[in-house]
């Protein structure tokens, strides 16, 4: 299992593609990795905590939402606003203002993870 720097270093990574992709205009792009970007740095600081639940994907995504939800309840909406931008930016196509929420529920989310955790996610 990856520990707290593995998978902060894919978020980071990904994190910069979210925002490359931004700059570029591929809008349909950018929630996908956004939310992998958060994805990551949640697994990243429960990793802290000898959670790893992307050793169920089944349910790893719901998990690591509820996870956020309950140790970062300060960006809890941010999660759900990123979910939902996902699902309408990549089946619905372009829109650059949503392109930017994302970015933003993004940042506002990793920003609080490092924040608390002191892991290095930009």
């Amino acid at each position: 299992m990856g520990n707290d720097e593995h998978h902060a270093r894919i978020a980071r990574e990904k994190r910069s593609g979210a925002l490359d992709e931004f700059s570029k205009k591929r809008y349909t792009n950018v929630a996908d990795l956004a939310l992998k970007a958060v994805e990551q740095a949640i697994e990243a600081a429960a990793s802290k905590e000898n959670l790893h639940f992307h050793k169920d994907p089944r349910s790893a995504h719901y998990k690591r939402s509820m996870w956020l939800k309950k140790n970062f309840p300060q960006v809890a909406s941010y999660i759900d606003i990123l979910w939902g931008i996902y699902g309408l930016l990549g089946y619905n196509g372009i829109n650059g203002e949503r392109a930017k929420k994302a970015i933003e529920a993004m940042e506002r989310i990793l920003d609080e993870i490092q924040r608390k955790t002191g892991i290095r996610l930009k």
